[in-house]
């Protein structure tokens, strides 16, 4: 007799279990301040003069603030021969954030996904065919990891690529894709991209049967906003499930109603630029406790994404969302305001684009290059109307071949991030040196 599974549970029971489950191992933000407090060498130095019980005077914590010390300084006592993985943010902003997992913690990844309202159409077409493709970044991350034992855990058989090295260059992985003709895919839609260019190119009798076997691209790590997620959806008729998560942590979930709702296993904050609170709805820069993870604890970290945060009414009972607009310190002051990458992503891609691209802010003008993916032209004069209107700014658009940005048969050695650049002499971008 098949041993039952909880993946095969209805929705509203798994929500059930999973907010009981959370209700007992959460802790207090004070609790875990404390727990921070009296467990680890940085925290012990780090809030010496701060009392946990009083949570809001206690300071943020930047990245930066541990870029020098050593990993094992944030493992908590107790927890040396538990944990059993080790990984690291990219280091976008400066030298990476540690984080340890013990097993119960590296598999919250199979726990959030039991919340998740696409589980059960993601379900049905692995019943059809198993065949995963994990394709997000190997290396000190864990989200290739946690993503992989997320798709075996819902049954799926997956080959574990790890994109962005000499074993796994684009073109190897195309030949992957048109042997495997995966249901299931997981990658950064600029590797995607990628990635489905030259199995046309190079494999143009298979190019058929793999777009047909692809129903999900599930990405993470690098924001793509809800425009150009459409088109992708579009263009492959597939569903885009796209994650909001860190190394340090899986706090929202991607939800069928289209929001991204934050979990109650997080407590989120929101500061200004001169790190003032500013509760815990709004726009401004998120920082994020968690109150589960005890092997490795955050606490008001600050991710500094700048986001929106704002309540909900999602037909499965979630409360929050959240909304990133891109690295804080990627900002950009212009006459309609404070602008990042989500806002241009959304004013360039509602015209029906959806390959790579770059915007140039200067004194006097918007420099937009966009990449032409797909066959139709380029709408130039309706973009460039839509960001004058946007943005108050005389745009010009130059569309290029797809390719001219990005070496898609290379293997990829950064982030995408720095899709946005402010040229003026009043900038207020901080570029990060690491990338």
């Amino acid at each position: 007799m098949r041993r039952p599974d909880l993946f095969d549970l209805p929705l509203s029971v798994r929500l059930g279990l999973v907010r009981r489950l959370l209700q007992a191992r959460a802790m207090t933000p004070e609790a875990m301040a404390a727990h921070a407090k009296a467990s680890t060498r940085f925290y012990a130095g780090f809030y010496r003069d701060h009392d946990p019980a009083d949570f809001a005077s206690l300071p943020v914590l930047r990245k930066e603030m541990v870029r020098d010390i050593s990993p094992y300084d944030l493992l908590a006592r107790g927890y040396e021969q538990r944990v059993r993985w080790y990984g690291e943010t990219t280091g976008s902003t400066g030298s990476p954030t540690p984080a340890f997992y013990t097993s119960g913690e590296f598999r919250s990844a199979r726990v959030v996904a039991l919340c998740s309202p696409w589980l059960d159409k993601a379900r049905r077409t692995l019943r059809d065919n198993r065949t995963c493709v994990n394709g997000l970044a190997f290396g000190f991350t864990i989200a290739g990891p946690a993503f992989g034992d997320v798709m075996a855990g819902m049954g799926g058989l997956v080959a574990q690529i790890g994109s962005r090295s000499t074993l796994a260059t684009p073109p190897r992985i195309a030949r992957g894709l048109a042997r495997l003709e995966p249901a299931v895919m997981t990658a950064a839609p600029v590797d995607f991209l990628a990635w489905m260019r030259i199995l046309r190119e190079d494999w143009p009798e298979r190019y058929d049967a793999v777009a047909g076997s692809l129903k999900f691209l599930i990405s993470s790590a690098e924001l793509c906003s809800a425009s150009r997620s459409r088109r992708l959806c579009e263009h492959f008729g597939i569903d885009h499930i796209d994650v909001y998560a860190c190394v340090e942590g899986m706090f929202s979930l991607p939800c069928t109603c289209g929001a991204k709702h934050i979990l109650p296993a997080w407590k989120v904050e929101l500061f200004d630029r001169d790190l003032a609170p500013i509760g815990p709805t709004g726009t401004g820069r998120l920082a994020f406790t968690s109150l589960v993870k005890r092997s490795t604890p955050m606490l008001r970290y600050l991710l500094d994404d700048q986001v929106t945060v704002e309540r909900c009414a999602c037909p499965h009972g979630f409360e929050l969302s959240v909304v990133p607009h891109g690295r804080y310190e990627l900002n950009c002051e212009l006459p309609c305001g404070t602008v990042n990458v989500r806002h241009f992503e959304e004013a360039l891609f509602e015209h029906g684009l959806f390959g790579d691209y770059q915007v140039l802010v200067h004194d006097d003008h918007i420099a937009v290059t966009v990449e032409r993916y797909a066959d139709p032209p380029v709408p130039v004069e309706a973009i460039e109307h839509g960001f004058r209107e946007a943005f108050g700014l005389e745009t010009r658009v130059t569309a290029v071949a797809y390719g001219e940005l990005t070496d898609y048969r290379a293997p990829r050695g950064t982030k995408p991030i720095l899709r946005l650049r402010d040229q003026r002499a009043s900038s207020t971008q901080d570029v990060p040196k690491f990338l």
